[in-house]
């Protein structure tokens, strides 16, 4: 009963509303939006990266505490943050480092709200896999701070993850090989600032995602047949600018 989807259900909308409550970003600088976008999308694919890692221990049906707590998560996505940007948080801008720290609370509630099914000894599938910390994390934030983030992709397994308009004709340009491999997008609409980053699979992706195409992954959705280093789609950032 503990971990009843429907009761982690009930738990993210009353911490999700308690996070509403709690701020409420002011519109970002228009010549802060690019940098911010950037380092926030990168954020994202960090963490997603910890839990792709961290799969066959979150899905130790032999393992209870796996010791995949918040913090352990936070300091993986801090490492791997480095790691791709060859920058330390703390040396951005303070109103980079201020969103960002947004991010990582937003991942960390995320965790800790999972902590139940992910400790659950004698299960194996935990059903919690980067999609689903991507998923729940852009919630969190968007509610706190009306910054917005989801993975799209022309693939999607979830219609949360459908790209609208601006997102497909992105998709589309950095399907063009004469597109900059990895050099993300970004433009203001309707008084947003919209940005694109391109996600590439890694060896983490392909147990589900790689081939044979059409089989069935751990979660019993088809597997796509991509291959190593392929375009999967993009990380979406999307918040208002002044």
């Amino acid at each position: 009963m503990k971990n009843s989807p429907i009761i982690l259900s009930i738990l993210f909308l009353f911490a999700t509303m308690f996070c509403a409550f709690q701020s409420v970003a002011a519109p970002i600088p228009k010549d802060k939006a690019a940098e911010i976008a950037s380092y926030t999308a990168t954020m994202i694919i960090a963490g997603r990266g910890v839990v792709a890692k961290n799969q066959d221990l979150i899905n130790d049906p032999n393992k209870g505490n796996k010791g995949f707590t918040p913090e352990y998560v936070e300091k993986q996505m801090l490492e791997s943050f480095k790691k791709i940007t060859g920058k330390d948080i703390s040396d951005l801008d303070p109103e980079v480092q201020k969103v960002l720290k947004e991010v990582i609370d937003a991942a960390k509630l995320s965790v800790k709200m999972n902590q139940a099914r992910i400790n659950q000894k004698g299960k194996g599938f935990k059903m919690y896999i980067p999609a689903v910390f991507g998923r729940e994390t852009g919630q969190i934030l968007k509610a706190k701070t009306d910054i917005a983030i989801k993975q799209t992709t022309f693939k999607y397994r979830n219609a949360y993850n459908q790209p609208d308009a601006f997102e497909k004709k992105v998709l589309k340009m950095f399907e063009n090989p004469d597109y900059p491999m990895g050099k993300g997008y970004g433009a203001i609409e309707n008084g947003r600032y919209r940005y694109l980053k391109p996600i590439y699979i890694r060896q983490a992706c392909l147990k589900c995602h790689g081939e044979p195409k059409g089989a069935l992954d751990i979660s019993r959705h088809k597997k796509e047949g991509y291959k190593l280093g392929q375009l999967r789609g993009a990380i979406s950032v999307s918040f208002p600018v002044k």
